[in-house]
């Protein structure tokens, strides 16, 4: 699912799917800044398996079709919004990155299909235990 990033800007990879602590019900400064340079599109979902990892949450690839990620979708208009979140993803420059920029495709609504991009956790979940449900904000008012 990973895969490397091009420099490059084309508007159709101008979306972006959050599914975690930076959405927007979460108040860190990554999450507000995130907000304050890109546009809110709205509630989306993609397949993937959701895990806690504590401080934060990972998404995998679904290994079933009934596998869901409820997040949020933002449109971002400057190529230096995802460069500066590649770096914020990675985590320690020691370590190997915890989080690629990855293509998937999210469901806006009932029907309406959408490339973006999403973060996907690149460890292993082992030590997370699973959010079966998919989302996140559930997952933190009824842990």
């Amino acid at each position: 699912m990973a895969r490397i990033i091009s420099s490059r800007f084309p508007q159709r990879d101008s979306l972006l799917f959050v599914y975690g602590t930076l959405r927007p019900f979460v108040d860190i400064p990554m999450a507000r800044w995130l907000a304050g340079v890109a546009r809110y599109v709205g509630p989306a979902k993609t397949r993937g398996r959701l895990y806690d990892l504590g401080p934060f949450p990972g998404l995998k690839p679904a290994r079933r079709t009934c596998e869901w990620v409820s997040g949020d979708l933002y449109e971002v208009g400057d190529p230096f919004v995802l460069r500066a979140l590649d770096t914020y993803e990675a985590g320690a420059r020691t370590e190997r990155p915890r989080f690629v920029r990855s293509a998937c495709v999210v469901l806006v609504g009932r029907w309406r299909h959408l490339a973006a991009w999403v973060y996907v956790y690149r460890l292993n979940p082992s030590h997370g235990a699973r959010i079966v449900q998919g989302d996140y904000r559930a997952h933190r008012r009824h842990p």
